[in-house]
């Protein structure tokens, strides 16, 4: 194998399955979340106990890079925020005398579903990054923007029984979206693909230690170089949309046609969906109506009730009693109808890890958010592909064509089997069965006038009171019938009376 250019080189947390990569801030060497979804560069402060545990190093100090730390004035300007949202321009040309001097500004992140309040402070500092390979060196940016968290990365709104809690062990984040996710009118990641001259850069990631399915590779981030024996088998996602500051700025794709157990989980509700690389967590997190639908047909058990909210907990995979293998999710990258278009497979044993305790759990996440979120736009319902399933394609992103490039590193045939996907129910009556979610639906009774549905026959059928209604109905015809065949020869006998 040939060794890249120049790549960073990505461990990762052990508590959280988050990759990080090694960054220096401000002369401290720091470890960072790798986050392709964000624009900023974060550090969690320590004079603040930002970093979780307390007592964890390497946490940034700002006392230590006191030559090199510059606060922004604009923290203390009222009714400036740092905010993507607006059009304006954060100015950080000038500074307060410490980091004590400014006020905090609050922020969030979604990760995995859950969201993450951030409590930061603008600021600039130098910043350095060492890249590793062939050409290697190191990048330098001595007035980089950067946002100082003075309290840890929380999950609103109260605590939650997380399956996985995240930003454990870590010194803060590296955002690799584009430039336009950040309200510093530049990020880190941006210079130093600006200085690299770098038009795309490959996600090469392994899973981590405690995943079930590991490959040993190494992990890495390569700049501009495609591994030359995957470069054929590269398949290839649509144009993005632009023109906006989030579809500019998220690596981002459309899914087509995805299906578990030979199920199309978007039915009739779409022929595809909108999926946004996202590694500042480790799961797939599917809005709630895939996420429900998956678990519907795989061999899973959930702690929680099908339909209802997961609050950050993960399913785990059933064994025994014939259950090894988890069934693939396949999707396509294109929707074509002239050709059958290629399939990608993600045999869901790859998102299979231990816990701290040894118990195994699925890395498959439900966005409980999505029902309160906008479903017009798929932007705010996407499926977030975190640092695990990553870790099962090679990934590549094009930064000048705006698209994706996926190559399938699991085998389905070996890692995968649909022997334990859940059976179709028998619907009986006048149900209909519904794919996605694997049962039966009763028919929509109130649908007919005087009609409603029979348990037992789960058939529709006329109200009891109905036939009495059409007997009095019937009867109260007839009755207006005779009088009125009375009353009309009533009429003709006066008639012929008068005449007379």
């Amino acid at each position: 194998e040939d060794t890249p250019a120049r790549f960073l080189a990505v461990s990762y947390s052990p508590a959280t399955m988050q990759p990080l990569v090694n960054v220096t801030v401000g002369g401290q060497p720091v470890q960072l979340v790798f986050d392709a979804s964000s624009g900023n560069t974060i550090v969690f402060v320590r004079e603040y106990d930002a970093c979780l545990p307390t007592s964890f190093r390497p946490c940034y100090s700002f006392k230590e890079a006191s030559e090199t730390l510059r606060v922004c004035a604009a923290n203390n300007v009222e009714g400036v925020t740092c905010d993507t949202r607006t059009d304006a321009v954060y100015s950080c040309e000038k500074y307060l005398e410490s980091l004590k001097d400014a006020k905090a500004s609050g922020d969030e992140l979604m990760i995995d579903g859950i969201e993450y309040d951030q409590r930061g402070v603008e600021a600039k500092d130098a910043v350095e990054i060492r890249l590793q390979g062939r050409d290697g060196g190191t990048f330098r940016s001595p007035n980089a923007p950067v946002r100082l968290l003075i309290a840890p990365m929380a999950h609103a709104p109260v605590p939650l029984d997380l399956s996985v809690r995240l930003f454990q062990e870590v010194s803060g984040i590296l955002g690799a979206s584009g430039k336009s996710l950040s309200c510093r009118n530049g990020t880190v990641w941006s210079s130093l693909l600006g200085q690299e001259q770098v038009s795309r850069f490959v996600l090469d990631f392994s899973a981590p230690p405690n995943a079930t399915v590991r490959d040993g590779r190494p992990s890495r981030v390569v700049l501009n170089d495609v591994d030359p024996r995957y470069a054929e088998d590269i398949v290839w996602s649509e144009r993005k949309q632009t023109g906006d500051k989030i579809n500019d700025g998220v690596h981002e794709f459309l899914m087509y046609h995805i299906e578990v157990c030979g199920v199309d989980l978007l039915y009739n509700i779409s022929s595809s969906w909108l999926a946004v690389i996202d590694t500042s967590g480790p799961c797939l997190t599917f809005p709630s109506t895939l996420f429900d639908s998956v678990v519907a047909h795989a061999p899973v058990e959930c702690p929680f009730a099908p339909g209802t909210s997961s609050l950050g907990r993960l399913c785990s995979p059933k064994r025994g009693h014939g259950v090894s293998k988890l069934p693939s999710l396949s999707f396509q990258m294109r929707d074509t109808t002239d050709q059958p278009a290629r399939r990608l497979h993600l045999p869901l044993e790859r998102l299979v890890f231990r816990n701290g305790s040894g118990a195994e759990l699925l890395c498959l996440a439900r966005d409980d958010g999505g029902t309160r979120r906008s479903k017009a736009d798929m932007m705010y319902s996407h499926i977030a592909i975190g640092s695990l399933p990553i870790a099962s394609f090679y990934t590549v992103i094009d930064l000048e064509g705006h698209k994706v490039g996926l190559v399938s590193l699991g085998d389905p045939s070996v890692e995968a089997s649909e022997a334990s996907c859940a059976a179709a129910p028998e619907c009986v009556g006048m149900q209909a069965f519904y794919p996605p979610l694997n049962l039966c639906e009763d028919p929509d009774c109130s649908a007919y006038m005087f009609t409603s549905l029979d348990e037992s026959t789960r058939v529709c059928h006329w109200m009891r009171s109905v036939p009495v209604m059409f007997v009095l109905v019937l009867i109260g015809l007839v009755v207006l019938d005779l009088l009125s065949h009375r009353l009309y020869k009533q009429a003709v006998l006066r008639a012929s009376a008068s005449s007379q």
